[in-house]
């Protein structure tokens, strides 16, 4: 498999595994791509197999792996959801300065639009652009209707896909995600096992739409089986069931017994505009009816619209109190969600180096790249920390050199009702200060943390990966227990993901 996986629990995706939840464990052969929502396709986060690894080229040449193998591969390309409703009534040029309090006004998103798209931006686009991008479906990511679950799937096969089958060819049959697994096992022959290590299996969810890929009229009218299938996000819900489609909009932290469900025959009424629901009472009953039936089945029970608690749950797991991290020399790259959680708390980062008589340079720990994030590093023989938080490099350098010989080098942040203390440390003495009202309060970044280099677009003022030219024994991170952390902002940051 080669591209975006996002179906492992993220604190299981770093170099520690768990791994039966990654691709290979799942019964893929081989992986090449990422494990999470989305990825700096600057500086990508790519896994080969059950390890992280380098790409193998910059976004100039391409991270490319060839096999060679094109005639026989079966080549798919969807995407998970529609257009992006996180980018609010005025979008986003860099979000990542928003999600920790710094604002981003209009003139700002004006003055940098060329800018959009670049290694220094991370923007999502406002409503009105996704409005556009969904035409002519209703809402956005994250609901039932069309916009949101609405995508386009391109299947190109050479060797089982005949090429007059290819050529020209549109398919209106209704398919969804969990149609493509047994889709490919029928057209690959495949045979699945009822036990696998003599652990019975869950039978298949999707219906194949294999018969699709015949040529002309055979292909194009094919009969495929697919009578019905559930939709549920956040309470949102919705039935698909032979060409009618019955949907509710939830409005979080209000009964679910209140919303309202809508009826449309998409057969005449792709769009949704013209709601049955008064028209054909009985339809609809019938269907919400079976929507439960198809809850029950598969595990969407019980509803839960809850967006700061379960975030506030999840992360609470993910890190199980957690305060001290040491990471030792040679260390893998670490996801963003296995990295310390500085968010909203004091901290103090502390390495342990060796200086040669000749001096050295280089990153002592990075986590983020040049949209935002933090990094530790020394620098024409100072000791440098830079706090970028959204690009607003806050940069504090210590006033002597560092000199030769072992020493332990770092960085305190003192949060006090929100302004944080910055204190740069040689050998336990301080070294710099700087003081702001800006720190990480809802998150760090997509992109995870190294040592001893800067591996993604550079944090700071220089050029990646800066690899550390002294000898770096390891890095400590000490956290405080002063952690206030707004758990429903930080639940809005991460459905802003891909």
């Amino acid at each position: 498999m080669v591209g975006k996986w996002h179906v492992t629990s993220v604190p299981e995706t770093g170099p520690t595994g768990p791994f039966d939840g990654w691709p290979l464990g799942r019964g893929f052969d081989r992986f090449y791509g990422f494990m999470d929502a989305e990825t700096d396709q600057y500086s990508p986060e790519v896994v080969r197999d059950n390890s992280h690894t380098t790409a193998p080229g910059t976004y100039e040449t391409g991270y490319h792996l060839r096999t060679g193998q094109l005639q026989d591969t079966v080549v798919i390309v969807t995407s998970d959801n529609g257009a992006s409703q996180e980018g609010g009534p005025q979008g986003f040029v860099n979000a990542m300065g928003p999600y920790s309090g710094i604002p981003e006004p209009m003139e700002a998103k004006l003055a940098r639009l060329d800018d959009i798209g670049g290694p220094d931006t991370h923007s999502n686009f406002p409503w009105g652009w996704a409005m556009a991008a969904n035409t002519p479906l209703k809402r956005y990511k994250q609901n039932t209707h069309g916009g949101s679950i609405r995508d386009p799937l391109v299947i190109s096969w050479p060797a089982g896909i005949s090429h007059d089958a290819q050529r020209d060819a549109v398919r209106t049959q209704f398919c969804h995600a969990s149609d493509l697994l047994p889709t490919l096992v029928e057209a690959l022959h495949l045979h699945l096992p009822e036990r696998v290590n003599g652990v019975e299996q869950m039978p298949l969810e999707g219906t194949s739409f294999a018969s699709t890929f015949a040529s002309g009229d055979s292909g194009a009218g094919a009969e495929t089986g697919k009578r019905t299938q559930y939709f549920e996000m956040f309470g949102h819900r919705g039935l698909w069931q032979d060409g009618w489609k019955a949907m509710a909009y939830h409005a979080p932290s209000t009964p679910f017994e209140d919303d309202t469900w809508e009826l449309y025959h998409l057969a005449e009424d792709f769009a949704e505009n013209h709601d049955l629901a008064q028209q054909q009472p009985e339809r609809l009953s019938g269907m919400i009816a079976e929507w439960w039936r198809q809850a029950e089945a598969h595990q969407v029970l019980p509803l839960d619209d809850r967006f700061a608690e379960r975030f506030a749950e999840n992360g609470a797991r993910a890190h199980a109190g957690r305060r001290r991290y040491e990471m030792w020399a040679g260390m893998g790259h670490i996801p963003s969600d296995v990295a310390p959680d500085l968010r909203s708390r004091s901290y103090t980062i502390t390495a342990h180096v060796d200086i040669p008589a000749t001096g050295a340079e280089g990153v002592l720990i990075a986590h983020g790249d040049s949209t935002t994030g933090y990094s530790l590093y020394v620098q024409d023989g100072h000791l440098v920390h830079d706090l970028n938080i959204g690009g607003s490099h806050q940069i504090v350098r210590s006033s002597d050199r560092v000199p030769a010989g072992s020493h332990t080098m770092g960085f305190r942040l003192q949060r006090n009702e929100g302004v944080g203390t910055g204190t740069l440390l040689i050998d336990g003495a301080a070294a710099g200060e700087m003081r702001t009202k800006d720190i990480f309060r809802l998150f760090i970044s997509w992109s995870g943390l190294d040592i001893g280099l800067d591996r993604g677009s550079p944090v700071s003022h220089y050029a990646s990966p800066f690899l550390f030219t002294g000898t770096l024994r390891k890095v400590v991170v000490d956290m405080d227990d002063d952690q206030d952390v707004d758990h429903d902002g930080a639940g809005q940051v991460v459905l802003a993901r891909g």
